[in-house]
């Protein structure tokens, strides 16, 4: 009986001092908790805070106002050729196991994450009245965008996350792997019909498509790059840098 007591009392003390590791001929030593991994909405949550939203709203309210060419392409990208692409791509059976996955982990992780779009509405009222004539057409909107949206920032943060092979990494490997669904949609008639009317009021779609590319780790290799005027790689030239995480 006495025997049982005795280990009773040494598993007890064992249990309550599991963080304490005798260091020989001295005191205890804490071993430090290692702090747990962050959540996916964690590691989105750093990435959107990156971003400057009022500078990128009152930019794109600005040259909705007054840039002929810029309306055309809000215009374009609000048609009924450009929803049913955008349907299609959001229906692929790839794309709808995708999103199931990341709203399980947003629930996991505590909810706290906006998976779905934001509603704010765009003003009609310009936010910065001085500049108001300050406009020069889809490339000067797209040079100025990238003044705001922090390109090299993002990705290098992006490879470090994936890096260190949490549930990011598992969420950009997963991303990746949508590049064909992405490649099948666009060549779609509806597809096709929204780039050639982009074209047509002088939107560089090449330009567009390497900076949606670039974003989700879908580029394609230099060899089948659509050729396209200098001045128009130039102006984009932190989107269309080589993949810095390799591609799944």
């Amino acid at each position: 009986m006495k025997c049982i007591t005795v280990l009773a009392l040494i598993l007890s003390c064992t249990m309550g001092s599991m963080a304490l590791v005798a260091a020989p001929n001295g005191p205890a030593v804490v071993i430090p908790t290692p702090p747990p991994a962050p959540t996916l909405s964690q590691d989105l949550t750093e990435i959107l805070a990156m971003l400057n939203p009022i500078q990128i709203r009152q930019l794109m309210t600005r040259y909705l106002l007054n840039d002929a060419q810029f309306q055309a392409f809000v215009r374009i990208i609000n048609s009924q050729d450009a929803f049913m692409t955008y349907m299609r791509f959001r229906s692929q059976p790839e794309v709808l196991t995708f999103l199931s996955w990341v709203r399980t982990q947003i629930m996991l992780s505590g909810g706290e994450f906006q998976l779905e779009e934001s509603e704010e509405p765009m003003t009609i009222i310009n936010p910065v009245p001085f500049w108001a004539n300050t406009v020069f057409g889809w490339q000067g909107f797209a040079n100025e965008f990238l003044l705001y949206y922090p390109d090299n920032v993002i990705r290098t943060h992006i490879n470090m996350k994936v890096a260190q092979n949490g549930i990011f990494t598992q969420f950009w490997h997963r991303l990746n792997a949508l590049k064909p669904v992405y490649e099948r949609v666009i060549a779609l008639p509806e597809a096709q019909r929204v780039a050639a009317a982009l074209q047509k009021n002088g939107i560089d779609v090449v330009q567009l498509d390497n900076f949606i590319r670039n974003q989700f780790g879908w580029q394609m290799p230099p060899t089948l790059v659509p050729s396209t005027p200098v001045s128009s790689v130039a102006s984009v030239e932190p989107s269309v840098a080589a993949p810095l995480v390799p591609v799944v």
